[in-house]
């Protein structure tokens, strides 16, 4: 008997007969649905050539804004992906809901549930020293209907990295506030400013915030 596979000859032991080989049988196998999936796919092709749905002009495109190299070449925008947010129009529904959801809150609560890179290496920190802590410890405020999110909480000692935003105006109104009314419940407030730690001198300028919090907390002498 002949193999439909390799076309070598063989007893027909094996199975149906068809193959000479557990391996041959499998090969064939997988040649007939690759070949029925590429069947599928070219018939797609020109159904989506006859409606004019493929792009073929891979011209080199540039922002209309920022000058940025689009990569996308179906977008017809003129815009990049991050400039065409600022010339995206949206309805007027649209735009109530957004307003509705986010009225009353400030720019710097809107996502106030992402963790950041900050507070993530911070945990590392504090995790690699064994230092015991919780995150996200909610307190009441006075009105007992809000809360204050502490980042990381260790003992009586409330550490928060505090990003760009905390240097908004109406921020650094809002945490004096918060610390002082921390402060009322027994906490002791530490804020330590983020700084970025791609270069040396940023991960130094960090190595001597992580000793100066770990003197802080004892763990470290001066």
């Amino acid at each position: 008997m002949i193999c439909e596979n390799c076309n070598c000859e063989h007893d027909g032991s094996y199975g149906s007969g068809r193959f000479c080989s557990c391996k041959c049988a499998r090969c064939f196998s997988t040649k007939a649905k690759r070949k029925e999936i590429n069947e599928k796919v070219s018939k797609n092709s020109l159904k989506r050539k006859k409606l004019g749905l493929y792009k073929t002009d891979f011209s080199i495109r540039y922002c209309k804004d920022c000058g940025k190299k689009q990569l996308c070449f179906r977008n017809k925008s003129g815009y990049c992906s991050i400039c065409i947010k600022k010339h995206v129009k949206f309805s007027k529904e649209t735009r109530e809901k957004i307003s509705k959801a986010n009225k009353g809150r400030p720019r710097w609560n809107i996502h106030r549930n992402q963790i950041s890179y900050a507070e993530r290496f911070w945990k590392k920190v504090l995790e690699n020293n064994k230092i015991d802590f919780t995150r996200e410890v909610a307190i009441k405020k006075a009105d007992n209907q809000h809360c204050y999110f502490l980042d990381f909480v260790i003992g009586n000692i409330d550490l928060e990295i505090d990003g760009k935003q905390h240097k908004d105006a109406d921020r650094i109104i809002s945490d004096a506030k918060r610390d002082e009314y921390l402060t009322s419940l027994g906490f002791k407030v530490y804020r330590i400013d983020w700084n970025e730690i791609k270069s040396e001198k940023g991960k130094l300028l960090m190595k001597e915030k992580i000793r100066n919090f770990l003197i802080f907390i004892g763990l470290q002498s001066e």
